[in-house]
């Protein structure tokens, strides 16, 4: 190798680290303030690393904000600015299970603000279903992974009812197998916890409001929680309080705003299909 290619290559290879250690910087001042509450913010700074693993954590922060803090009318901008930066997380290192994984979570709160007949026309289930079969395929016991996938199976089983188990092949054992494996591998994460929680009460029959009780009572916050766990926290009492009203127009009604459906949902329209959520990280 004659010297003007050695520097050539030395150069390039001193530009390659630099760019990895300003993304890794990146990654970390994102984390910080995905910590501190300011998700939009954390979206921006994680974008701006254009790593699949900073697209990932932009549509994480998207996610989150969308679901659990912006105004209803701001919700859907970005829903869409984070499948489309999954897309892009997943399109830079296919193989990244952080980018399936908040696709699929993007599909599912998407279908959910389009409506129910719009998620089965578009194929969001079946879409979702693709991205959580390719994280298990290389990665079975990704806990996020196992959350989603028990998420896809009880909301269809119970939104669908037997029309939607029969379609799409959702089954309850399936969706309470998945969430127990989940919580087995991450016992403490909040959001699962919850995630778990809400989907059983929704299903509306004993035991299931029983278990998600349960995970309520025994869900303990963090000494030092950051702003998601705070917010979660926040919401899985809500939805402890609603369980031990009895009330079932209480709880089904917590349950319709903490799944972001309409208030107003009724009864009549509870079997018609829609995909589910999650919220992984």
């Amino acid at each position: 190798m004659n010297l003007s290619r050695q520097v050539f290559v030395s150069v390039g290879l001193w530009l390659m680290t630099v760019i990895s250690a300003a993304a890794s910087s990146d990654l970390a001042t994102a984390r910080a303030i995905f910590a501190s509450g300011d998700f939009p913010r954390a979206a921006e700074e994680a974008r701006s690393t254009n790593t699949a693993e900073g697209l990932a954590l932009a549509a994480r922060a998207g996610l989150v904000h969308a679901n659990l803090v912006a105004a209803p009318q701001d919700r859907l901008k970005f829903i869409e600015q984070a499948e489309e930066d999954a897309g892009a997380a997943i399109a830079a290192e296919p193989d990244f299970a952080e980018g399936h994984l908040q696709l699929a979570v993007a599909l599912g709160i998407k279908a959910r603000l389009e409506g129910r007949l719009m998620a089965y026309t578009e194929g969001y289930a079946d879409e979702g279903r693709a991205h959580l079969e390719y994280v298990a395929v290389r990665e079975p016991d990704n806990p996020w992974m196992q959350a989603l996938l028990g998420a896809w199976h009880l909301e269809i089983s119970e939104v669908g009812g037997f029309l939607g188990r029969t379609i799409y092949g959702a089954d309850i054992d399936a969706g309470i197998a998945a969430y127990d494996r989940a919580l087995a591998l991450r016992p403490d994460d909040l959001v699962i916890v919850y995630q778990g929680a809400l989907q059983l009460a929704a299903l509306g029959d004993e035991p299931f409001r029983s278990r998600a009780m349960s995970l309520l009572q025994e869900a303990r916050l963090p000494k030092n929680p950051d702003a998601l766990e705070t917010l979660i926290f926040e919401r899985m009492r809500i939805l402890k309080d609603a369980l031990a009203s009895g009330n079932d127009a209480m709880i089904d009604r917590v349950i319709q705003i903490q799944k972001g459906g309409a208030v107003a949902d009724s009864a009549s329209t509870r079997h018609q299909i829609r995909p589910p959520i999650g919220s992984p990280r």
